[in-house]
């Protein structure tokens, strides 16, 4: 799918990990660079069964950054889109311990590196679903990302998992028990007011807490949108609309 875009494949070092690299990038030294990172993908075949590969079949992530017209790169987690698993790859990094500071640490470094190839570009990330989560965790820990922009993404973790009644995940991964955000930091949260996996109401508290913090963020509940329709199809106005 990427290929047939057009888009360019590359791998990129982090920690520990190699990430898999799609770029369109068509200007030499661009003024904005957005990158994308993609939901939790394919973490259980079956509620009891754990995949062996995390993969998505439906690459919603990488579909938005092939809509959008800009200078974009997508940049997958560690064990992602990879033929054979890096050694270090287990199950807990796309289960348990999928915003963990083993899978930010990585992509951190990862990240570093790809944006460093354009130094002079302004950084805004964009995560769907899961990817949302760490693209907020990674935005508290790089000053050069300006905005965060988030799609249909579980932004109170502890609310998304009682709602599924999945387990628990660690609380020091959840958006909504952050403090402090930086206050440079832009911030845009689009939901689908149809979304069942992601409903928009579990994000009230981390939605209050940014309001009391006083964070430049904005958000937007869109009437017809659920967790797939319709954000590939209408990105390229979405972005005119709520993110530049």
């Amino acid at each position: 799918m990427a290929q047939a875009s057009g888009a360019q494949l590359s791998w990129v070092d982090g920690q520990g990990f190699r990430h898999r690299v799609f770029s369109q990038v068509k200007d030499p030294q661009p003024r904005l660079l957005r990158v994308y990172l993609g939901g939790d993908g394919r973490a259980f075949l079956t509620p009891t069964t754990v995949a062996s590969d995390p993969t998505p079949q439906e690459h919603l992530g990488l579909s938005l950054m092939l809509a959008d017209p800009g200078n974009t790169l997508y940049l997958a987690r560690p064990c992602y889109y990879q033929a054979a698993m890096d050694a270090n790859c287990q199950a807990s990094l796309w289960t348990s311990l999928r915003y963990g500071e083993t899978v930010l640490a990585s992509m951190e470094q990862a990240l570093a590196t790809v944006s460093g190839q354009y130094p002079t570009a302004e950084i805004h990330l964009v995560g769907y679903s899961g990817g949302g989560v760490l693209a907020l965790q990674l935005a508290r820990r790089s000053a050069r990302i300006s905005q965060v922009v988030t799609v249909a993404a579980p932004l109170d973790t502890d609310a998304w998992t009682r709602h599924h009644h999945y387990t628990a995940l660690p609380a020091g991964h959840n958006p909504a028990r952050v403090a402090r955000w930086p206050a440079s930091l832009k911030q845009v949260h689009l939901a689908g007011a149809a979304d069942s996996q992601v409903p928009p109401a579990l994000n009230q508290r981390f939605q209050a807490q940014l309001a009391d913090s006083g964070a430049a963020a904005r958000f937007y509940v869109l009437a017809g949108f659920d967790h797939r329709c319709c954000w590939v199809q209408q990105w390229p106005e979405l972005l005119q609309d709520y993110a530049l």
